[in-house]
C-alpha cells in the first residue's frame, strides 16, 4: 500500500496496454465455447444459490467466485480444445466477462425467483405455521405447474432487462456512479488477461492478488468462530455490549472496507449517519412506546418492525420521486441540445468533457459505439408488460390486470433510485420494495385471495428491480473491459432464459429429495425458507389494511417524506449556487439504508475512508494508482470464500467453534462453572 510510484512510465494506463491486441466486434465476441461454459457454470450456481437460500435465508455475494471460476474454466477449455488438436484463439476478458454475467444473471433469477420466499409463502405449510387453522383456498397455491412457473420467471426476469438499459448510460457515464462489486470484477478481469511488459498493471495485479489473499485468509480464519448464532468476528462488540445491541459494532469485513475505498467519503458518513439516527434515537423512543403504541412483537408489521420498514420505504420512495423528476427534466434539456447538434454521439460527450484520461475515453467510445437505442428497451418493455398483464392474471386469478399494469408502471421509477443506490454503496434495495407491495398490493385487494396477489406483486417487483440493477453493474464491468455492451444484453437474456428453466427444475428436485410428512417450509423440513413466514405475514397484516400498522406510523413517514425533499432542495440548490455546503449534503437513500440494517456497515465503510485519508497523506501518488487494485483484492478475497464456505454449508460441516461475548456477571460464573464441571482429560 506503501509502494513508492515515482517513475511517469508507470502511469501507463490499463487500456494502452490492451492496445496490441484487436477488439472483436459485437457478434465475434459471443462465442460457443462462452455459451457451454456459461450453461454448465449456470446450472452449479443455480443450484447452490437456491439450496443456501431455502437453508440459511441468507445468500452470501457469489459474484467474486463466479467471476474466479469462469475465467478458470475458460484457460482449461481453451487447453483441452488445442490438447485435442482443434483451433481455439487465446481466451479474451471480453470471453470472460460475457460467461460471468449470463452465470450471474441466472444466480440472481435463482435468489428473486421466490422459492424460497413468495413461492413458498402461498403454501398451506406456511400458512399452518402461522396460526392459519382452515385458511382460505383463495389464499393458498400448494401445486403450481412447473412450465406456468418457468413463462412467469421468463417474463418478469425479461422485464428487469428491459428496465435496466435506459439506465446504463445515465449511471455510468452521466451519473459516473462506481458500482463497487463491478468495478472489483472489471479490475480482477482485466488483471487475469493483462499482456506481459506494462509495469503499473503489473503493479496493479501483485497488488489485488496481495490482498486477496490476505482477505482470503482472513475469511477462512474468521469463518472458523461462526459454529451458532451471533458467533464470530462478525459479531464482535468493539464498541461494548449495549451499542452491540443497537447494531453499533464492528464486523471485520474486509469487503466494505474495501468498498469504502471506492465509493466517495460522504456515501460513507450518510451510511454512518443513517445508522447513528436511527438507532441512536429513533428507534430507542420507539421501543419506549412499547405497550403505549403497540402491543404487538418488535418483530412484526404491527410492532417496530412496521416504523422500520415503513419510515425506510417512505425515505427512499420520495428520494427515488425527487430523483426520477430531475433526471426527467434533464433527459428533456439534454434532449433539446442535442436536436442542434451536428456531430456523433461520442465525440459531442467527448467534446463535453476534455479532461477524460485516455482510459475513460477509449472506454466512452466502446460503450457509446455499441449503445442500444432507447426506442428497443422502451417498445420491448411496453410489449412485456401488456403480455404480463394478459398471461399473469390467468396463472393466479387472486390479482387483476390493471394490478399488473400499475405496478409496471411504477417499476422504471423506482429502478431509478434502487439502480442509482446500488451505484454507490452496492446495496440493493429491492426487498424493501418488494415488502412494501405485499402490504399495499394485499390491502387493495381487502378480499379472499389477497396475500396470493400480494405475494405474486412482490414477485414482480422483487425480481424487475433486483435483475434491474445488478444487470446495470455487469454492464459496468463490461464498460471497463471494452466489452460490447449488446453482447452482454444478449447474454442478459440467454441468462435470464437458462434461469427460468432450470430453477424451478433445482426447487422440484429438492422437493422429491425431501421427506414427505416434512415438506418444504415446514420448521422440521431439510429447507425450511426462514423468511417465508414473514413474506406470508406481512400479506396478512396487509389484508387487515392500515389500521393494522402501529400508532402514528404514517405520521412518521409523512415526517420522511418532508425531510427528503427538504434535503433534496437544499441539495439542488447548493449545486445550482455554487454554495460549498453541497459537499456536506447527505444521500437520502443512502441514509435510510441502516434503518434496517443497522450501522455496522457504515462503519466498515468509514474504515475504508479513514484508510484511503491516511493513504494519500502518506503519498498521493500511489493511493491514486493502487488504491482501486487494493480494494477489489479485499473485495474479492472475501467474496472468493463464500464458494468454499457455501460447499461446505452444503454437505453440512459446521465450523469447529464459536466465539461469542457476554455481559460479565452472574453469566460469567455459570460459564465458569460449566467449564469445571466438564473435568480435565486425563493423559494417555
Amino acid at each position: 500500500m506503501d509502494a513508492m510510484i515515482s517513475d511517469p512510465s508507470l502511469a501507463m494506463s490499463v487500456e494502452r496496454a490492451f492496445e496490441k491486441q484487436p477488439l472483436a466486434g459485437t457478434l465475434d465476441q459471443v462465442t460457443p465455447r462462452s455459451v457451454v461454459i456459461a450453461v454448465v457454470l449456470s446450472i452449479v450456481f443455480g443450484f447452490v444459490s437456491l439450496k443456501l437460500q431455502m437453508t440459511a435465508g441468507v445468500l452470501p455475494s457469489l459474484n467474486m467466485p463466479i467471476t474466479v471460476l469462469s475465467y478458470i474454466f475458460l484457460k482449461w477449455f481453451v487447453g483441452l480444445l488445442r490438447t485435442c488438436g482443434l483451433p481455439a484463439p487465446p481466451c479474451t476478458r471480453q470471453e470472460t466477462v460475457l460467461i460471468v454475467t449470463t452465470v450471474i444473471t441466472v444466480g440472481n433469477l435463482a435468489i428473486t425467483g421466490g422459492f424460497a420466499l413468495y413461492i413458498t409463502s402461498m403454501t398451506s405449510v406456511v400458512a399452518t405455521s402461522l396460526g392459519e387453522e382452515h385458511p382460505d383456498p383463495k389464499n393458498i397455491v400448494d401445486n403450481f405447474p412447473t412450465g406456468q412457473w418457468m413463462l412467469f420467471l421468463f417474463l418478469v426476469g425479461l422485464m428487469g432487462i428491459f428496465t435496466s438499459v435506459p439506465l446504463n448510460q445515465v449511471m455510468i457515464l452521466d451519473y459516473r456512479l462506481l458500482f463497487p462489486t463491478g468495478t472489483a470484477q472489471a479490475h480482477l478481469i482485466n488483471s487475469f488477461h493483462t499482456p506481459q511488459g506494462a509495469y503499473l498493471a503489473k503493479m496493479q495485479v501483485a497488488s489485488i492478488f496481495k490482498f486477496f489473499i490476505g482477505s482470503f485468509s482472513w475469511a477462512a480464519f474468521s469463518w472458523l468462530y461462526t459454529a451458532g448464532k451471533d458467533c464470530g468476528f462478525s459479531s464482535f462488540p468493539l464498541f461494548g455490549l449495549e451499542l452491540y445491541k443497537h447494531r453499533f459494532f464492528f464486523d471485520f469485513s474486509a469487503t466494505y472496507i474495501g468498498v469504502g475505498m471506492m465509493v466517495p467519503p460522504m456515501v460513507n458518513i450518510s451510511f454512518l449517519s443513517g445508522g447513528m439516527v436511527s438507532w441512536g434515537i429513533l428507534f430507542p423512543f420507539l421501543e419506549s412506546k412499547n405497550g403505549i403504541w403497540y402491543n404487538a412483537s418488535p418483530t412484526s408489521l404491527s410492532g417496530l418492525n412496521g416504523y422500520k420498514i415503513f419510515i425506510t420505504v417512505a425515505l427512499i420512495v420520495t428520494d427515488g420521486l425527487y430523483t426520477l423528476i430531475m433526471l426527467l427534466i434533464t433527459a428533456y434539456n439534454d434532449y433539446r441540445l442535442k436536436r442542434q447538434e451536428t456531430d456523433s454521439v461520442v465525440a459531442n460527450y467527448l467534446k463535453r468533457h476534455p479532461s477524460l484520461n485516455y482510459d475513460d475515453r477509449k472506454r466512452i467510445e466502446v460503450f457509446l459505439e455499441n449503445r442500444i437505442p432507447v426506442s428497443i428497451p422502451v417498445v420491448g418493455y411496453i410489449i412485456c408488460a401488456t403480455i404480463c398483464a394478459v398471461i399473469i392474471p390467468n396463472l393466479f386469478s387472486q390479482i387483476s390486470f390493471y394490478h399488473v399494469i400499475t405496478i409496471y408502471t411504477i417499476i422504471p421509477m423506482a429502478a431509478v433510485t434502487n439502480t442509482y443506490v446500488a451505484g454507490l454503496t452496492d446495496w440493493n434495495v429491492a426487498y424493501t420494495y418488494a415488502k412494501f407491495t405485499i402490504f399495499i398490493v394485499a390491502a387493495w385487494v381487502a378480499k379472499p385471495g389477497a396475500i396470493v396477489a400480494g405475494l405474486v406483486a412482490c414477485g414482480i417487483v422483487v425480481t424487475s428491480l433486483y435483475i434491474s440493477s445488478l444487470t446495470t453493474m455487469d454492464i459496468k464491468t463490461g464498460y471497463m473491459t471494452l466489452t460490447s455492451q449488446r453482447a452482454m444484453v444478449f447474454m442478459q437474456i440467454v441468462g435470464i432464459t437458462i434461469g427460468s428453466v432450470i430453477t424451478p427444475c433445482i426447487f422440484r428436485a429438492f422437493q422429491r429429495s425431501g421427506k414427505a410428512h416434512v415438506p418444504i417450509g415446514s420448521a422440521d423440513s431439510a429447507y425450511p425458507c426462514p423468511y417465508a413466514g414473514l413474506y406470508r405475514a406481512i400479506g396478512m397484516i396487509g389484508s387487515a389494511g392500515v389500521d393494522a400498522l402501529p400508532k402514528h406510523c404514517l405520521k412518521f413517514c409523512f415526517a420522511a417524506a418532508c425531510f427528503a425533499i427538504a434535503i433534496n432542495t437544499i441539495s439542488l440548490l447548493s449545486q445550482r449556487k455554487g454554495w460549498a455546503i453541497q459537499a456536506y449534503i447527505p444521500s437520502v437513500t443512502v441514509f435510510a439504508l441502516p434503518f434496517t440494517i443497522g450501522s455496522a456497515v457504515g462503519i466498515d465503510l468509514c474504515i475504508g475512508s479513514v484508510v484511503m485519508f491516511i493513504w494519500t497523506k502518506m503519498n498521493v501518488q500511489s493511493a491514486v494508482l493502487l488504491s482501486a487494485a487494493v480494494a477489489s483484492g479485499l473485495m474479492c478475497g472475501e467474496g472468493l470464500f463464500t464458494f468454499p464456505s457455501a460447499l461446505l454449508s452444503l454437505y453440512s460441516v459446521e465450523p469447529p467453534m464459536c466465539m461469542k461475548f457476554i455481559h460479565s456477571g452472574k453469566q460469567v460464573d455459570l460459564t465458569e462453572s460449566f467449564f469445571r464441571n466438564m473435568g480435565t482429560p486425563t493423559k494417555p
